[in-house]
């Protein structure tokens, strides 16, 4: 993954990765965190400024330290005026989590979840290019059932797929190959709490295009990096499977 290997050593590699999953599921996870890692530095570049700026605040912390500390004037409030302020606190908080947790509408939390199982330790749990294998492993591990169509002849690849869960919801994440990119297909039961008003996404921050559509009472999700004429190929023939 870091080039420091050398031609012959590569070719072994690869040759041992194409009939080991657990070291191609360890490669494609350290693919997608570095391609992630380089995404989100290519954002945004320091300048000198702000480095002396950030250095500058440094010393003086530093230097504030040094001092001998006063009563912080928040320890001379009575009791019961902290814990108000505590519990004002508190449901403020809540209030902000659970607005993000029932924000149904937002697709980039479909981002995060695609960045973060293809990064995980086993980001593939079922390895198989044929839909034959991997349609019969989802089997008793997710509540319903789901077609896959046939990819010969197009540009896509199946790698296969994984359970995942969204705001507690089983479903099944099933992971397409486009040149060097990852297409993550993700299929849940169509519920209240997945009710998406939008069809389509695009993250400019992380560089991700989503898409999104209901058939036969399952909702479906369509996540990468790859644009969006692409993306809605492969949602044309996961529709017409």
């Amino acid at each position: 993954m870091d080039a420091e290997l050398s031609q012959q050593e590569r070719q072994k590699f690869l040759a041992h990765a194409a009939q080991c999953p657990e070291c191609a599921t360890a490669t494609l996870a350290l693919a997608e965190a570095k391609r992630a890692i380089r995404r989100a530095g290519q954002r945004f570049t320091a300048t000198a400024q702000l480095r002396e700026r950030v250095q500058a605040n440094a010393r003086q912390t530093d230097e504030v330290k040094t001092r001998k500390p006063h009563p912080p004037r928040l320890l001379q409030w009575p009791r019961w005026a902290m814990a108000a302020a505590a519990v004002v606190l508190l449901a403020a908080g809540l209030f902000f989590v659970s607005g993000r947790y029932h924000k149904a509408n937002s697709l980039a939390e479909f981002a995060d979840l695609h960045v973060a199982n293809l990064a995980s330790a086993n980001p593939v749990e079922v390895v198989s290019s044929d839909k034959h294998t991997v349609k019969p492993w989802f089997q008793g591990r997710v509540p319903f059932t789901f077609d896959l169509p046939e990819l010969q002849g197009s540009l896509f690849t199946l790698t296969g797929g994984r359970v995942t869960y969204f705001h507690q919801e089983p479903g099944a994440q099933l992971i397409f190959a486009y040149q060097r990119h990852m297409i993550s297909a993700f299929i849940f039961r169509d519920t209240p709490q997945l009710a998406i008003s939008q069809t389509s996404f695009s993250d400019r921050s992380t560089s991700f295009n989503l898409e999104t559509w209901t058939q036969d009472g399952l909702r479906y999700v369509l996540v990468s990096d790859v644009n969006d004429e692409t993306l809605s190929q492969l949602a044309r023939l996961l529709q017409k499977r």
